[in-house]
């Protein structure tokens, strides 16, 4: 059975503590931790790259975030890195697991998918990698040792920030230019060339790009928290799109649209923790990305990127009105096997699926389902649906890394996400029948 657990970052934790005696009113709490490197990373995202960062756009700045939910007998734990891919996160989990008394399978870890950040190893190879490690342990810490009740409330607005990348090409073209500039450019990086080929693309190709009237999930899903006394604590912003606005000839660490975002949330609500939670942007890039399109990498419209969903957000959360809860916290998990790439089986025909583990947690009219890996956003808008509470949210590259889960026709249109994923096209179907039993067991 195949396993395929290499990890991204953002780092989303689900924990399950040890019960108490009795429900009660929920409390949560929050920390963040500040991650920004002060040496040279290798930044990830982009096969193209071969040379250290070199410093960080401006002020920007990455983070460790934590938020703890309690109901008195169950904790959940959800803690955010403003990073690419956690590596080897088994030996995360078994840390985070020794510091805290909380169960190995109840650590979920996932990424906000940050194309201009680096990956942490546990390893702790550099000076940055320590540092991350000890932000982290340090934000579960703080954030499980500062629950206060509150009262929560949930809403959705819109955002066009993201795009369909999936572009078909109308025409032939003839040109140096590569299907993803990002990835193994002619002209820039580790596989430049004196000599460039002119490449030949006929009409009708599938290709990585702009696609305006292709479809998005637009919706910006917000949970409010606020103290009991009626401050505010932290706001969680869920949105499908990738952290790419800044291409690969990007050499300096940014925490992308959503830090610029996350950072006027919480000037625009002082004292609200803002929490991004990555999405099913498996087929979704924003509007405007470096190296794609003629685009050319701009720190400006990146941050204008993330003040225009951040503007969106504090729209709503205004309008948002918390109550207190006494909801029990849910948490189910299920290892949902699916058919792998008939290209594979050649390897090993031992490994004919893929283990996509995967957890429902539930706290009253709230639930999140996390997806391992890079799932399209059509299948992770079935899922949101398919969730028996009123405000569903589905939680990527959370818990693994399988790669690309498209829908089953992308296979038949070809491009960059069904070229390299490790599923068999009927993966789509499996997948959303056995998650939907899942959710069942909540009913």
């Amino acid at each position: 059975m195949r396993t395929i657990r290499t990890v991204c970052a953002v780092v989303f934790l689900f924990c399950v503590g040890a019960r108490s005696q009795s429900a009660g009113t929920l409390r949560a709490g929050f920390a963040k931790m500040d991650v920004t490197p002060s040496e040279p990373v290798m930044m990830v995202g982009y096969d193209m790259r071969g040379a250290p960062s070199e410093g960080v756009h401006g002020d920007d700045k990455l983070y460790v975030r934590a938020l703890v939910f309690d109901d008195g007998r169950s904790k959940v734990m959800f803690v955010e890195g403003d990073v690419m891919m956690i590596r080897e996160h088994d030996t995360w989990e078994k840390r985070i697991s020794d510091a805290t008394g909380i169960p190995t399978e109840y650590i979920l870890i996932g990424d906000a998918h940050n194309h201009a950040a680096p990956s942490p190893s546990p390893a702790g190879e550099t000076n940055w990698e320590r540092q991350f490690g000890q932000a982290l342990m340090a934000a579960v810490k703080q954030a499980a040792g500062n629950l206060v009740p509150v009262k929560i409330a949930a809403g959705n607005g819109t955002s066009r920030v993201a795009m369909n990348r999936r572009h078909l090409r109308p025409e032939a073209s003839e040109s140096i230019l590569t299907f993803d500039e990002n990835a193994r450019s002619q002209s820039f990086g580790k596989f430049k060339v004196d000599q460039p080929k002119k490449i030949f693309e006929p009409a009708g190709v599938m290709r990585l790009g702009a696609n305006p009237s292709g479809p998005i999930d637009d919706a910006v899903q917000l949970v409010r928290i606020d103290t009991a006394a009626g401050k505010p604590l932290a706001v969680m912003i869920h949105y499908a799109c990738h952290g790419t606005s800044l291409g690969g000839r990007n050499g300096k660490v940014s925490a992308e649209w959503m830090g610029s975002m996350q950072k006027y949330v919480e000037q625009q609500i002082p004292g609200a923790g803002s929490f991004y939670v990555q999405g099913a942007a498996g087929d979704i890039n924003p509007r405007v990305v470096g190296g794609l399109d003629g685009y050319v990498d701009n720190i400006e419209t990146t941050r204008a990127l993330g003040l225009e969903i951040g503007r969106e957000v504090v729209r709503v959360y205004r309008k948002l009105t918390p109550e207190p809860s006494d909801s029990a916290i849910e948490v189910k998990s299920r290892d949902i096997r699916l058919p792998v790439a008939y290209r594979l089986l050649f390897e090993d025909f031992n490994e004919t699926t893929v283990h996509v583990p995967t957890t429902a947690v539930r706290i009253g009219d709230l639930m999140w389902v996390t997806f391992p890996g890079e799932l399209f956003h059509a299948i992770g808008r079935r899922v949101k649906a398919a969730c028996p509470a009123a405000h569903g949210h589905l939680m990527g590259y959370t818990n693994g890394y399988v790669g690309y889960l498209p829908e089953q026709k992308a296979f038949a249109e070809g491009g960059y996400e069904p070229a390299v994923s490790h599923f068999d096209p009927t993966a789509e179907h499996v997948y959303l029948k056995e998650v939907a039993e899942l959710l069942a067991q909540f009913r």
